[in-house]
């Protein structure tokens, strides 16, 4: 992989195509407009050229700030499937436009340590900061590290091995011992939305969700933010409910 600045890029960009970084500044507004008095309703089918124009709005908007990652190779040596990422190094800039859209702004985490680092990267003046110890009135915190299915096989998300048909279906499996045995909620994380996608539909082809829907029901996280907070909303019901909820 390798990385380069934005300048680099525009450079390229007016050697190559002769088009400024003022020109790339205002792509994804012009798209916007186009489709607007285009009167597209899809907009599903223009997703490809919308991030395509949100990239070049980026590069051209920011000088400093972001890198530009390339890696012809992503997946194996050989395989050649491109990958351009556009990556913030700058967590400044995405937080300023929420700083000057409202007076007072509230950042809550368990991870946010030490407190006194993150007003200076994220450019914050004038902030209260607070730390509170977690109280638990009852023990219900269970921490186990399960290393190996029945079959011995490693139960891991590494790389090399998590498009593993084992490692898929012992991560299956255990999941359907949980379900039976946690009351309530149980949440399943994965390490993306694509490794996500693959496993679930490689648990729908082997009768791993059926099997877990006869105790709890399924809600999965999307991109989308309005689908997942009413998701998560129907997860909150169901476990209030006491029907229990996997998500």
């Amino acid at each position: 992989a390798q990385c380069e600045g934005p300048l680099s890029i525009l450079h390229k960009f007016e050697e190559d195509v002769e088009v400024d970084s003022k020109s790339l500044k205002f792509c994804h507004e012009r798209l916007r407009s186009l489709l607007n008095t285009l009167r597209v309703s899809n907009l599903d089918e223009f997703t490809p050229i919308t991030k395509v124009t949100d990239f070049v709005t980026l590069l051209g908007t920011y000088a400093q700030g972001f890198t530009v990652i390339t890696d012809p190779y992503p997946e194996a040596e050989g395989i050649y499937d491109p990958t351009l990422l556009l990556s913030c190094m700058d967590a400044s800039l995405a937080i300023r436009p929420v700083l000057k859209r409202y007076q007072s702004v509230v950042l809550t985490s368990g991870t946010i340590s030490p407190l006194e680092m993150y007003p200076k990267i994220l450019g914050m003046q004038n902030v209260v900061t607070e730390s509170f110890s977690i109280t638990m009135e009852r023990k219900c915190l269970c921490p186990l590290i399960v290393t190996h299915g029945p079959d011995q096989v490693p139960i891991t998300s590494r790389f090399s091995l998590r498009e593993d048909p084992a490692v898929v279906q012992n991560y299956g499996e255990l999941l359907e011992q949980l379900v039976q045995t946690v009351p309530d909620g149980v949440v399943c994380f994965f390490t993306s939305y694509r490794y996500m996608e693959q496993v679930i539909e490689k648990w729908y082809e082997t009768g791993v969700i059926a099997r877990v829907l006869k105790h709890k029901l399924v809600f999965l996280e999307t991109k989308d933010v309005v689908a997942t907070t009413y998701a998560l909303n129907l997860y909150r019901q169901a476990c209030d409910a006491g029907q229990g909820a996997g998500v």
